[in-house]
């Protein structure tokens, strides 16, 4: 049931069973015990217009409809006419979509004895709305937020109410509340089973990013992938999530890596500057195995001239870190974790999992960052579930955020 029906039924049980278009006043004092309590006392000069116009709100003729209410208005004297005369402007204004005029009738609704008290909860929850709606026409945000606030603690519902209080928020420079409410209308339009505008995760991720909280962010950014999963939207999250890691120790350079390594599973590596950036980075981490494959895939995909200056130098150091370097089967024979992040570059997939669980059971290293690319190994190797299983076992430290958007990619679909 609709506000306008629920009002309407409103109505109907406030005034009993005595309608306008009864005898006039003389005949109803014949039998005054038998006089319903609930009845309107209203004058013959109200009810001639009265009884007209609740006619034609009942038949939606609106035209017919207008000029009595006014009339009705103007001869409302005691609480019962004005209350009459309101319910029916409530509905005239209904039918128009008139949100500014339906304000008027229900704050004389809310305020006069005739309501039942049942009713006025719920007239003044849509007044209060309509009043943080003129508060946004009139772009006064904490007005928005005050009238927005007793709407919804007083049961209305409705997805202005978390859109208008998002915009209020992010227009007075408070950047988590507007995001907070950009979330619950995003959950309320799911709630009614629609998909919320795309638009709306765009609108909070940057204020989540002013914040500064990388968790948040990343929260965000793994919420919107759910539901938007395209190249582009990947790709775009991974810069802001990356934002965060231009940091020269270990710990930033492994997320920058790992990150360059989720943007190539979704397809996500858009140009030559891309491929230069993730060859160098690897290049820089001791990982050349990878920096060779990133520039000959780019090479293949067309994205990356053969006699690009700078890919060209990346390639020759790289090719010399190789050359330098025991064979894979050394590396595998020595172990270690160092090792099997050597054999991950390389794309040897399957046994630096063997190294990766041999350094588990051994315990005493780092095991948020082994189950990290432990969960890279698996989900190249087609192993989702286990992936899904190391990715969730990264639960506290630098890499937390970067696995979570790893945990995404494995129910993204094929992207191209």
């Amino acid at each position: 049931m609709n506000f306008a029906s629920k009002l309407a039924l409103a109505a109907v049980l406030s005034l009993g069973t005595t309608a306008l278009t009864v005898a006039p006043a003389a005949a109803q004092k014949k039998d005054d015990k038998k006089a319903d309590p609930n009845a309107l006392k209203v004058s013959d000069e109200f009810r001639k217009p009265a009884a007209l116009a609740e006619a034609a709100v009942k038949a939606k003729d609106w035209a017919t409809a207008e000029p009595q209410i006014a009339a009705a208005e103007a001869a409302a004297k005691n609480d019962d006419e004005k209350y009459y005369s309101a319910w029916l402007r409530l509905q005239l204004e209904l039918s128009r979509g008139n949100e500014a005029g339906q304000a008027i009738p229900l704050q004389v609704l809310v305020s006069n004895p005739r309501t039942p008290p049942e009713n006025v909860r719920p007239y003044n929850a849509r007044l209060a709305f309509l009043q943080g709606k003129a508060a946004a026409s009139a772009k006064k945000p904490a007005d928005v937020i005050t009238f927005m606030t007793k709407a919804r603690e007083l049961g209305e519902k409705n997805v202005d109410i978390p859109l208008m209080m998002a915009n209020s928020y992010g227009a007075m420079g408070k950047n988590a509340e507007a995001a907070a409410e950009a979330r619950n209308a995003i959950e309320y339009a799911k709630s009614n089973g629609q998909k919320a505008p795309e638009a709306w995760y765009q609108f909070a991720i940057p204020k989540v990013n002013a914040t500064g909280n990388r968790d948040a962010i990343a929260d965000w950014l793994a919420y919107y992938l759910k539901d938007y999963p395209t190249v582009k939207n990947w790709r775009w999250a991974m810069e802001v999530l990356g934002q965060g890691a231009k940091g020269t120790d270990r710990n930033a350079k492994i997320e920058r890596i790992d990150l360059f390594r989720l943007r190539r599973v979704t397809n996500a590596l858009a140009d030559r500057g891309d491929y230069a950036d993730y060859a160098y980075v690897a290049q820089s981490a001791g990982l050349p195995w990878e920096s060779i494959s990133v520039i000959e895939e780019g090479r293949k995909a067309g994205k990356v001239p053969q006699t690009d200056p700078d890919t060209v130098k990346i390639l020759s150091a790289a090719q010399k870190g190789v050359s330098g370097s025991p064979s894979l089967d050394a590396l595998v024979k020595q172990g270690g974790v160092d090792n099997a992040d050597a054999l991950l570059a390389a794309g040897d997939n399957a046994r630096a999992l063997q190294l990766y669980d041999a350094a588990l059971a051994k315990g005493g290293a780092n095991l948020e960052e082994i189950n990290l690319h432990r969960g890279i190994a698996l989900s190249r190797l087609g192993r989702k579930d286990e992936a899904k299983t190391a990715f969730q076992a990264v639960k506290t430290g630098p890499f937390v955020n970067v696995a979570l958007l790893w945990q995404v990619s494995l129910e993204s679909p094929p992207l191209s």
